[in-house]
């Protein structure tokens, strides 16, 4: 069945301003690019060893730019969202500058295996698999749901409704996993598999809804919620949100020195108030890494 925007155990109602932002947000700017700088350095309250930044003065963050309202960009094509915010404060708390190095979400690790950026910050979902090759600092609480045209939520309602039909998830997230098992679930039933179409940029698969190429979409709660606020009785929600996790900045496994000043910056926003701040602005408190 559809739902509204109001959940139980979370806040998912977006910000209402910025609705002439909705159409470069959800476009952003492909690719990876040489990094945008959104702050300014203070005095730090954690030290960073020598050493420790690709870049001194300067900590670099990999990622995917085209997720509002957590990271997408503004009409003058700044990095702006809930994660930008928060990065940026780790930032100030470290001392340095933060730099945004915007990034396919499927290349994301290997970016930062190559020493492209210092850490990941991008509704990155600590799952075991990436914890064998990456180390996280929690900072935050997502999930996944699926969304379909107003006009057809009473033909797919949840998941199970989606045998023999076309869905769009962006490549290498957890809700493309999610829709695989889902058809293998429709084959063991005799049914009609899922037909999973995936695209390389989250906008680009709720393209494909907007257009009628598909017959639902797969993405984060954060960024559905976002996207019906800004465009009131053209999607809908539908079944339960699925897969409750947490979010994490990804660093390197050698990298310990900025894993654990990282961790302290993380804990210096949270006394400061900063992090309920931003988590507030953005309508975000049910995803408090604490709840």
């Amino acid at each position: 069945m559809a739902r509204s925007l109001s959940f139980s155990r979370r806040s998912v109602s977006v910000l209402t301003g910025a609705a002439a932002a909705a159409a470069m947000a959800l476009t952003g700017c492909a690719g990876s690019s040489g990094g945008t700088d959104t702050s300014d350095a203070k005095a730090a309250s954690v030290k960073v060893p020598a050493g420790a930044l690709v870049k001194d003065g300067q900590i670099t963050y990999c990622s995917d730019i085209s997720a509002p309202p957590l990271t997408y960009y503004d009409t003058a094509q700044k990095p702006v969202g809930a994660e930008i915010e928060l990065g940026n404060a780790l930032a100030a708390e470290l001392g340095v500058r933060a730099n945004w190095a915007n990034t396919g979400f499927n290349g994301i690790i290997p970016a930062l295996q190559a020493k492209q950026c210092d850490a990941i910050i991008s509704q990155l979902y600590i799952k075991p698999e990436r914890e064998k090759v990456v180390d996280f600092v929690p900072y935050m609480y997502a999930s996944n749901t699926l969304v379909v045209a107003q006009k057809n939520a009473d033909a797919v309602k949840g998941a199970d409704d989606l045998c023999g039909k076309k869905a769009a998830g962006q490549t290498g997230t957890t809700v493309v996993q999610y829709l695989t098992d889902q058809s293998e679930k429709c084959a063991a039933a005799g049914k009609p598999k899922i037909d999973i179409r995936q695209f390389t940029k989250d906008s680009d698969a709720l393209q494909q809804l907007r257009l009628g190429l598909v017959d639902a979409y797969g993405t984060t709660l954060e960024t559905a919620a976002y996207v019906l606020k800004q465009q009131p009785g053209t999607f809908a929600l539908v079944g339960e949100p699925f897969n409750r996790i947490k979010v994490g900045a990804a660093t390197r496994k050698d990298d310990t020195s900025l894993h654990d000043a990282l961790t302290q910056a993380l804990a210096a926003v949270r006394k400061s108030g900063a992090y309920d701040a931003v988590l507030k602005k953005w309508n975000l408190t049910g995803d408090d890494i604490a709840g």
